[in-house]
């Protein structure tokens, strides 16, 4: 078992270069309130992990909020007390099953990463558009290990696990982003179109959430059909105090810095 509280670090490693977790995300209700159906957020937990949420409840719009909210909180108590994303997911589904609700249906996507280790254990019950994007251009699907949650079959959720490289952003939109299309075409907004905005942002040195949430809108001409929610995790690399270039030589801090 990885103990998550001492992260590994590899021969020479500087102790300052750890990286941390970058995680802007935006959400959007369709009715213009600040609160929806959809949400994204990224919780740190004391093992070092970043827990990532994103759920899409079914309808949309302020009245969907508050069951969002109480699925959100049920899967970070989980988290918090040592489950895996899959079990967390579990305890949504029953909740959902119990919630008393017309239309008890969501889909979520549900992470741990580790910025130390580069490790990613997710569980997607029914999310469609979840993938990494690399600096080449490369990406890599991520696909759902569950059905959607509250609906009348057993949900069996099993966890996924990569390596998160450290040229990767990981990528998590909800379907407001993916199926946007003018009215009466079937051009939807998709994946391919999320992950080109998601690059070009980051060439640009902009919020790569709010890029995304705008290139989708400006697809549908702007007119908002339902709940958006889109979050982007990057690893963020810390200034190496001990390596340093002065004049193409290295300087006296480079040669003694502190490693382990």
């Amino acid at each position: 078992m990885i103990d998550y509280a001492v992260p590994p670090l590899v021969d020479g490693t500087p102790v300052t270069a750890l990286p941390t977790l970058m995680v802007p995300s935006a959400v959007r209700s369709c009715d213009g309130g600040a609160r929806c159906g959809d949400l994204a957020v990224a919780v740190p937990l004391s093992s070092g992990r970043t827990a990532i949420i994103v759920i899409d409840i079914a309808g949309h719009g302020a009245d969907r909020a508050l069951l969002a909210s109480v699925m959100a909180n049920e899967i970070v108590t989980a988290l918090i007390h040592d489950a895996s994303p899959a079990s967390a997911l579990d305890r949504a589904d029953q909740l959902l099953r119990t919630a008393g609700d017309e239309t008890p249906y969501a889909v979520a996507f549900v992470a741990l990463v580790h910025p130390v280790l580069r490790t990613v254990v997710y569980a997607s019950a029914g999310h469609d558009v979840a993938f990494t994007l690399a600096d080449d251009g490369s990406s890599r699907r991520l696909m759902p290990t569950a059905p959607m949650l509250g609906i009348p079959l057993a949900n069996h959720a099993c966890d996924a696990v990569f390596t998160f490289d450290a040229t990767e952003s990981l990528v998590v939109v909800t379907d407001g982003i993916s199926d946007s299309h003018l009215a009466g075409s079937d051009d939807f907004f998709g994946a391919t179109r999320t992950a080109l905005a998601a690059a070009r942002s980051q060439i640009d040195g902009t919020d790569s959430s709010q890029a995304i949430l705008e290139a989708a809108r400006a697809h549908e001409g702007g007119v908002q059909a339902d709940d958006d929610a889109v979050l982007v995790a990057r690893l963020q690399r810390a200034p190496r105090r001990d390596a340093a270039i002065n004049d193409g030589k290295l300087t006296s801090s480079a040669l003694s810095g502190r490693k382990r």
